[in-house]
Order: C-alpha cells, then sequence, then structure tokens
C-alpha cells in the first residue's frame, strides 16, 4: 500500500485496470467451465417443464370427460330410463336420453362411443359399442367414481384399434326406494388425443422427444419412430412418481425425465438429446474471448481520460461534499472552485447555488415548521372541543325528550331521578380534564342508564363486567355513553321483547384497553352495517364526522376522536346482524404520553 501511494493515479488507475482484467479473465473461464452444467441443469429444468404441460394437459382433459361422466350419471332423464317400468315411457325417455349422449359428445372432441348399461340389461349407445363394454361392467371399484381401464383394443369397430376406456357407476340420487342404489354403468370409448391432447406439437416446439407409454409398456402417443427398448419401458414402468437419468438409444446419449400417473396406470415420458444441449458451447467460448478484448481495448481509453480531465475534479468535488456531510459549521459557508470541461464546472456552479438555496430553506423551514406547528395544535384543539359539543347537545336532547314524555305519564319522584341524573352526566361533559379514568366514566354510563331504567323499567337488563385493573385506565371523556345510548334507543327499544345489555371491558395482550358494548336487540342489516364500517374504516375520518344520520354521529365522533388521540391503529369496530344484535368493539391506548398529547 506504501508502495501504491508514492504512484501517480494514473500508475494506480492502471494497475487497477489489470487486476480487473485478471479478475474478468479468471471468472470468464469459470463461467465457462460451469456453463456445461448450467446449460444441462437449465435443459433438465425444460423437460420437466414439458412433464409438468403433457401432465397439466393430460388432468385438464381427463376432467372435461369426468364432468361430462357426472352430468350423464346424474341427469334425471338417465336415472328415470334406467329404473322406468312402464316401455311407452321408457321408449320417450331413451330418445331424450341419446339427444344427451349426442350433445355430449359434441363437448369434447374424441369422445367416440358413450354406452349405457342397466341393472336390468336395458341400454344405449351412440356408435355401437354395447357390446364390447358389457363384459367390463363388474370390473369397476367400489367406492371409485371413475374407473380408468387404460388402452383397449376394439379391433376396427372404431376409426383407430387402440381407445381408451373410462366407466362409473350409476347411483339414484333422487329420494325414495331407489335412493343411492346402483342402478347401472356409464362408459365413454375415447380417443388417446381426448386424454393426451397435441403432445407431439408440445415435442416440436420445445426440440425433445415425448412419448406417452401405458400400464401394458406400450407407447400410446408420441414420435411414430420410436421403438422401444428396455430403459424406454423402464422409464414407463416406474410406479415412484418422478425418474430422471440418462438413457443412450441409437447411439445417442438423451437426458430423460419421466412422470407416472396412478389415475391412467400410465407414465408420460420426455427425451431431449444431450449433444444438443452443448453444442453451442464453442461458440460461447469464442463471444467471452472477443467480448473481453473488446471490453480491454475501451476500459484502456476511458481510464485515460477519466484520469487526465474528470477524476481529479471529481475527487475534489467528492472531498467538499464530504466536509458539507459532515456537518462542519466553519466550512459550511465555504463554496467550490473547480478546474476542468465546461460540464465540471457547471457541475460546482449549480453545486454551489444548491447550497445556497438550502441555506434560504432551512431558514424557511424552521419559521414555517413553528408557525404550522402553533395552527395545528390549536386545530386539534377546536376538532376535539367540536367533537365534545356534537355530542352533548345530541344527548341532551334525546333525554330531555324522555323527560318531557315521562311528565305526561308520570308522578314528580320519577322526574326529580331523571333530573338529578342529567345533571350529573351534564356537569360531567362541561367540567374537568379531558381524560378521565374508566372508574369514572362507567358512573355517568350508570347515571344514563339510571334514566332510561326510569323509562323503559325492566324491558332489558343491564350486565357489567370490568377487569379491575382497568378502572384506573385513562379514557377520554364521555367516549362510553354515546355507545350505550346508541345500543339503548337503536337496538333495545324497538325490539318488543325484553333484552340483554352487556359492557365488559378487559387488557389485551399488549395491554391496550379494550371496551365491549353488546346489545340483543334489532340490529341492522347488511348495507348499512358495510355503510358504517366503510366510513370508521376511512383514514380521512374528519370528512366522517357528520355520520350518516342522527343515530351514527356517536359512532363517528367518538371513532374520531379515538384516531386523534390514540393514533390511526385504535378506534371502533362494529358488527352487527338484522334481528341478532350488535356488538360495538372500543380499543384505546394505555399509555400516557399518547392520552396527554391533547
Amino acid at each position: 500500500m506504501n508502495l501504491l501511494r508514492k504512484l501517480t493515479i494514473r500508475s494506480q488507475i492502471s494497475i487497477i485496470a489489470c487486476l480487473i482484467a485478471l479478475v474478468v479473465m479468471a471468472i470468464l473461464s469459470a463461467s465457462y467451465l460451469q456453463m456445461a452444467r448450467i446449460i444441462g441443469s437449465n435443459n433438465e429444468k425444460l423437460t420437466g417443464d414439458l412433464i409438468l404441460q403433457m401432465r397439466q394437459t393430460v388432468h385438464s382433459n381427463k376432467d372435461v370427460l369426468e364432468r361430462l361422466m357426472m352430468n350423464i350419471a346424474f341427469n334425471m332423464d338417465v336415472q328415470n330410463f334406467l329404473i322406468e317400468p312402464d316401455k311407452a315411457q321408457s321408449f320417450m325417455l331413451s330418445k331424450r336420453v341419446d339427444s344427451l349422449f349426442i350433445n355430449s359428445r359434441t363437448l369434447k372432441e374424441g369422445i367416440l362411443d358413450i354406452v349405457i348399461h342397466g341393472e336390468d340389461g336395458r341400454w344405449i349407445d351412440i356408435a355401437g359399442g354395447r357390446g364390447l363394454t358389457k363384459a367390463y361392467q363388474g370390473a369397476i371399484t367400489e367406492g371409485k367414481f371413475f374407473h380408468y381401464y387404460g388402452l383397449q383394443n376394439f379391433g376396427r369397430h372404431y376409426e383407430m384399434e387402440n381407445v381408451f376406456l373410462i366407466g362409473s357407476k350409476i347411483k339414484y340420487s333422487q329420494p325414495g326406494e331407489w335412493f343411492n342404489d346402483t342402478i347401472g354403468t356409464l362408459f365413454f370409448v375415447v380417443s388417446p388425443q381426448a386424454l393426451l391432447g397435441e403432445i407431439s406439437d408440445l415435442s416440436t416446439e420445445m426440440n425433445t422427444m415425448s412419448f406417452f407409454v401405458d400400464w401394458q409398456r406400450k407407447v400410446v402417443s408420441g414420435n411414430e419412430s420410436l421403438r422401444m427398448i428396455d430403459d424406454l419401458e423402464l422409464l414407463g414402468a416406474g410406479r415412484d412418481g418422478s425418474i430422471k437419468r440418462e438413457v443412450k438409444w441409437e447411439g445417442e446419449t438423451y437426458i430423460a425425465h419421466s412422470e407416472y400417473l396412478p389415475d391412467m396406470k400410465s407414465a408420460i415420458v420426455s427425451m431431449i438429446p444431450k449433444d444438443a444441449v452443448m453444442r453451442d458451447m464453442n461458440a460461447i467460448r469464442i463471444f467471452f474471448i472477443v467480448m473481453f478484448l473488446i471490453g480491454g481495448i475501451v476500459m484502456t481509453m476511458l481510464f485515460k481520460a477519466i484520469t487526465g480531465n474528470i477524476l481529479l475534479p471529481l475527487k475534489k468535488l467528492i472531498n467538499f461534499m464530504s466536509t458539507v456531510k459532515r456537518g462542519d459549521l466553519a466550512k459550511l459557508k465555504s463554496r467550490i472552485d473547480l478546474d476542468g470541461y465546461v460540464e465540471i464546472n457547471l457541475m460546482a456552479t449549480e453545486f454551489n447555488n444548491m447550497l445556497n438555496k438550502i441555506d434560504s430553506l432551512t431558514r424557511e423551514l424552521l419559521d414555517t415548521h413553528a408557525t404550522l406547528y402553533g395552527v395545528e395544535l390549536e386545530k386539534k384543539k377546536a376538532e376535539l372541543a367540536y367533537l365534545r359539543s356534537q355530542i352533548h347537545p345530541h344527548f341532551l336532547y334525546n333525554t330531555l325528550e324522555m323527560i318531557k314524555g315521562m311528565a305526561a305519564v308520570k308522578g314528580a319522584q320519577e322526574i326529580r331521578e331523571a333530573a338529578a341524573s342529567l345533571g350529573s352526566i351534564f356537569r360531567y361533559s362541561i367540567k374537568g380534564e379531558g381524560i378521565v379514568p374508566l372508574q369514572t366514566e362507567l358512573a355517568v354510563v350508570e347515571s344514563y342508564l339510571h334514566i332510561q331504567r326510569l323509562r323503559f323499567g325492566s324491558r332489558f337488563s343491564v350486565d357489567v363486567e370490568v377487569d379491575a385493573h382497568c378502572l384506573e385506565c385513562p379514557v377520554p371523556k364521555m367516549i362510553l355513553q354515546p355507545i350505550v345510548e346508541n345500543a339503548v334507543y337503536h337496538g333495545l327499544e324497538p325490539k318488543e321483547d325484553r333484552g340483554v345489555l352487556r359492557i365488559q371491558s378487559y387488557l389485551d395482550d399488549r395491554r391496550d384497553l379494550i371496551l365491549v358494548v353488546e346489545d340483543d336487540g334489532v340490529g341492522m342489516n347488511e348495507e348499512r352495517l358495510e355503510r358504517l364500517q366503510a366510513a370508521l374504516a376511512d383514514e380521512d375520518y374528519r370528512a366522517r364526522l357528520g355520520g350518516e344520520g342522527g343515530h351514527s354521529i356517536g359512532f363517528a365522533n367518538v371513532n374520531a376522536r379515538i384516531k386523534m388521540i390514540c393514533g390511526p391503529a385504535y378506534g371502533l369496530m362494529i358488527a352487527s346482524k338484522e334481528g341478532g344484535g350488535t356488538t360495538v368493539r372500543v380499543k384505546l391506548s394505555t399509555k400516557g404520553e399518547m392520552l396527554h398529547a391533547i
């Protein structure tokens, strides 16, 4: 390192450039040596992707055929035909079933025949396959809806000799004496392409050889020129999922991949020539050498230009920027002067202008921040005062209306008690701090409920379950009463039967205070609940302060107050069902510094 410090920057950069060239050469050499293995791995993945596409094609076609078979097996005309004793009615049903078969056949290419055998000997087919399929009726395993017989040779009866046969028991699905009894057997005779799709097209597109081997080790579909050999038989006969190996065939080495399909008792096999994988390696090697030489020439020219004309001015600029970054107040007022290209001089000028602008903006920002902080503080106080003032008149109006109604029908004692409770609530709402213990808030709720008991008598009961650890937790004033009021007026009052109001409190795992107000009143419909939940979830909660109507103003204001005091993670959650009551869950922070931020 001491030797490098004595050299010029040009010499140091030249040494670094040579070292970089050596490193790049080593990397390219190692990359070339690894390229064969990488390409081999990629092509193995290619064959795996082909197998996956082929398997997806087979399963997709199998699902289509199985859905068609289920539609026929559970069709009422088919089931009634198999049990109908009246010959005339059976004949009419057979016509409809025949039409159903023809329509189903058009929905999937490759369906050669559809056959039904009844338990009593009656049958229907559309291509004369009754005699060919009758012997397979008893081979269907109990408990399996579909049975794949594999590849069958029916001679020249169909347009191809080798076809797939799929069977399914038909069970009566309607209530009655026949329910769940086996009443017949359904067979689909399909061509291999109906299940396998265009495997040869996929193979050509991906430069591979692909074929399908059934449980009898016969090639069902694929390259017509392919001969079966022992290694290929082993690939097709595997029963353990996927098999990957190298296979020698006709003097060439192939990378082979097979996957067993247990439902069809067959395997999909894909092979790619190993020579085809490696044939481009020579071109890649030449390309690496040429690119290395060109890159070396270009880097030499660039290093020469950078060293003489750009590197030194940039180094000076970086040093100056480091000084600014460190915040050295003695040097922050200084400015930089660079000698170099026009662009370098322009960069220095713009950097100096930026520093001047930063100084000016910093002073303006400090002044503006101080002003905005005071304005925002006053704004929050005004918003909270507005919210409280909205709740109080709303509640007092409802209570005074109740008192007037009582005065018309009852004596003065109830009016006296109601007025006393109302006065207690009113004094609480307009005096004292904005944050009170939960115990004090519960006392005001009790005064409110006393007023409601005077009005409603025994029409509802109140169940209060409060954890003793919660009683001294600080809560915003008048945060619980609007929720209880909503439960009484909009949940329990419209209910004809006797109702129950439950108030609970506890501390969750994060030591947040949870208040739950639950009633078994009339609840609200889904549309109204979704509208209310959307309003409470709106991030711009100040836009929702007015609520959706008189009954929801309490929810909107309480939720807005909690979010402004405790933060956006806190507030109300409402669940309700029409005719099944409403549950309001209030989440409050118990952190003193947050609650006293107002």
